[in-house]
């Protein structure tokens, strides 16, 4: 095997353009780790916004989720061998997931859903724990529960979807109409068109909100007293201080860690058939900048997928 591949490289912040495919050393095997190569990648809105806005040390490879198959185990690697097919997300501060091979510590990865394809399985990771951990490390859904997820057909709302419906809770989402019955098939009590309907003049007393679109003040509107509210995008923290200390409502903003145990029961809930995957679009290498518009448009129903 060569020791060199190609990569999808950032070197400068401000515009899709600056992305280029460059050909580099495959990264060090450290003893433990485990060197993958790569059959597909998740898309996130965050790999945009990162090239845009900044936030990572340049140059660095794009991208965070990865599906693939592992060539070569570090010397420390006791639970994963060569051939196994894997998925996972990987950290931010290290080598970027938009690249022919990748090295990652093995509490990063895991073994990838029998019941569905490599290219499949690269839609779960960043997605996948986002709405895993907004639910029931932040939010802390009960069953019974009353939420409101914003965004409900796109990539991680429709996780959020699945997941709360899966613990119980009683659900209202908001969408476009085109996505109303993909989302009332996957459970959804209420369905609400954010494009013709004022939400937070037909919910009230809820207990969660999950927001993914930066709809802050309305969504505040729909809890109860007590209430919890999790972003992903952006907080208005003199609003969510005077909520608080006014109504008790917990408000905040937070990223998705890797945790492959969490990974495992979305996983676990996958193979048997409680959650399912929803492809939007599929994109090949060297369409990349395409494949990030596409992404920032903000429309898709499920994730997008890269294929390495």
């Amino acid at each position: 095997m060569s020791n060199k591949m190609k990569a999808i490289i950032l070197g400068k912040n401000g515009s899709l353009d600056n992305l280029e495919i460059k050909e580099q050393s495959i990264p060090e095997l450290l003893p433990q780790q485990v060197l993958i190569k790569v059959t597909a990648c998740g898309i996130n809105p965050v790999d945009w916004k990162a090239i845009l806005h900044g936030g990572f040390k340049l140059p660095y490879v794009v991208g965070s989720d990865i599906s693939g198959t592992v060539i070569k185990t570090g010397a420390a690697v006791t639970k994963f061998n060569a051939g196994d097919e894997v998925i996972g997300s990987l950290n931010w501060d290290k080598q970027g997931a938009f690249a022919e091979y990748v090295t990652t510590e093995t509490t990063c990865i895991l073994k990838k859903p029998v019941n569905i394809s490599l290219a499949e399985a690269a839609a779960i990771p960043m997605a996948g724990l986002t709405a895993w951990q907004g639910l029931f490390d932040i939010l802390q859904l009960q069953r019974g529960q009353k939420i409101l997820i914003h965004a409900a057909a796109g990539g991680v709302g429709i996780f959020a979807l699945q997941l709360a419906k899966w613990k119980g809770a009683y659900v209202a989402v908001t969408a476009s109409l085109k996505n109303h019955s993909i989302l009332v098939s996957l459970g959804a009590d209420e369905v609400i068109d954010y494009q013709s309907h004022d939400f937070s003049k037909i919910l009230k007393n809820f207990d969660a909100v999950f927001d993914s679109v930066a709809a802050t003040e309305k969504s505040y509107q729909v809890l109860k007293p007590g209430g919890r509210y999790v972003s992903i995008t952006e907080i208005s923290q003199p609003l969510s201080a005077a909520l608080s200390e006014s109504y008790g409502i917990i408000a905040r903003k937070f990223l998705f860690k890797a945790d492959a145990e969490q990974l495992q029961q979305i996983v676990a809930l996958i193979e048997k058939g409680k959650l399912k995957l929803f492809i939007d679009s599929t994109f090949y290498f060297t369409d990349i900048r395409r494949a990030l518009e596409y992404q920032k448009e903000g429309h898709s129903r499920g994730k997008n997928i890269l294929i390495i």
